[in-house]
């Protein structure tokens, strides 16, 4: 067995999963901290969950053996909605992954209603499996901060804007997040010293620039986050890239 999860409280993946279902897969990376789940859009623009292996009743995942599978996010969205959702809380959820190439097996059980239901999710191939997180390019500069101040601060600039210029740098304002629209620019600053960043690495200063309703996607999920980690750093395909993530802790 290559991976296997038991999970109760599984509303927060079903709501997770439903707010970003713009894309056609989902990457499901299992590792001994926690289950990562992330979409991709032609390595520019990257989604990645975590789910910390606190958050399951059971985790299990091989030693030595790096896991990736690749599914339907509409697939497995539907079934994680089986039963609605009014779903009773007391509905446990038991993933498992056999072996490379075998479908992902989701088992579902309501004691309530004494009701099981088994789903076989087929997998793909993951292309380019060793190059699949733009995460290991993002290694410059990195801050981590509360995920409703970050929210906050992408609202306070001009949502008609097509563009965001992120700015990171060893010296004051440290963090900057900019539009240029037809109102004008709007711009949004914090500092490393503020009470809500957890981690501030900066080497050099890097400025970059988005599309903006790129960014605005992540939005749609911040409300399930504790924390935001924004990285920026250098590719060999791309001269700046930025990624980032949404943690619960």
């Amino acid at each position: 067995m290559l991976f296997s999860a038991e999970i109760t409280d599984f509303k927060i993946v079903y709501n997770v999963l439903r707010s970003i279902a713009i894309k056609d897969f989902v990457l499901l990376r299992p590792m001994e901290e926690g289950l990562k789940l992330t979409l991709d859009e032609m390595r520019c623009v990257e989604t990645s969950a975590y789910m910390p292996r606190e958050m399951f009743t059971a985790y299990h995942v091989a030693q030595a053996k790096d896991v990736i599978l690749k599914v339907s996010l509409k697939a497995l969205v539907d079934v994680l909605n089986i039963f609605g959702e009014d779903c009773s809380p007391n509905l446990k959820v038991m993933m498992s992954y056999k072996s490379e190439g075998s479908s992902l097996c989701i088992d579902m059980q309501e004691h309530e209603e004494n009701i099981t239901i088994n789903c076989e999710l087929k997998t793909l191939t993951v292309d380019d499996a060793n190059q699949i997180s733009l995460a290991d390019e993002c290694n410059l500069n990195k801050v981590v901060l509360n995920a409703q101040i970050f929210a906050e601060l992408l609202n306070r600039l001009d949502n008609s804007a097509d563009e965001l210029k992120v700015v990171l740098g060893p010296d004051p304002p440290y963090f900057t997040l900019s539009t240029t629209g037809i109102a004008g620019e709007s711009q949004v600053s914090i500092s490393k010293n503020s009470d809500s960043v957890t981690v501030f690495q900066c080497s050099e200063q890097t400025v970059s620039t988005y599309q903006f309703s790129n960014i605005k996607f992540i939005l749609k999920v911040m409300g399930y986050a504790d924390k935001v980690a924004v990285s920026t750093g250098s590719s060999a395909k791309m001269k700046q890239v930025v990624n980032i993530t949404l943690r619960n802790v």
